[in-house]
């Protein structure tokens, strides 16, 4: 359900709507306060809130090729552990036959 905030981030107060928990909007919060403080010192707000968003950008699009490489590893994955059961059971069938042979 949304919930309306009021957030201040780097002395700017404003309103937002979200389903986020009040726990998850006040980390967010603490962290891009934190992130527009330590940018913001060295030039104006806008200027910070620009720099900042482009940070985020960049580690969202860095973490993007991230999971894609570990779906594409972890579809690579499944297809071998496929093939591994496959030749297991072939090899227990195997097995069963000399079994049979042995018993006899």
């Amino acid at each position: 359900m949304k919930q309306k905030y009021t957030i201040t981030v780097a002395d700017v107060p404003m309103n937002v709507i979200t389903d986020e928990s009040p726990e998850a909007v006040e980390a967010l919060v603490s962290l891009v306060d934190r992130k527009m403080r330590e940018i913001g010192n060295a030039c104006p707000k806008t200027e910070a809130a620009l720099l900042c968003a482009l940070d985020y950008c960049s580690e969202r699009i860095k973490a993007q090729r991230k999971v894609k490489s570990l779906e594409t590893r972890l579809a690579t994955t499944e297809i071998a552990l496929e093939d591994l059961e496959k030749e297991n059971e072939e090899l227990r069938a195997e097995l069963d036959a000399l079994k049979m042979m042995v018993a006899k």
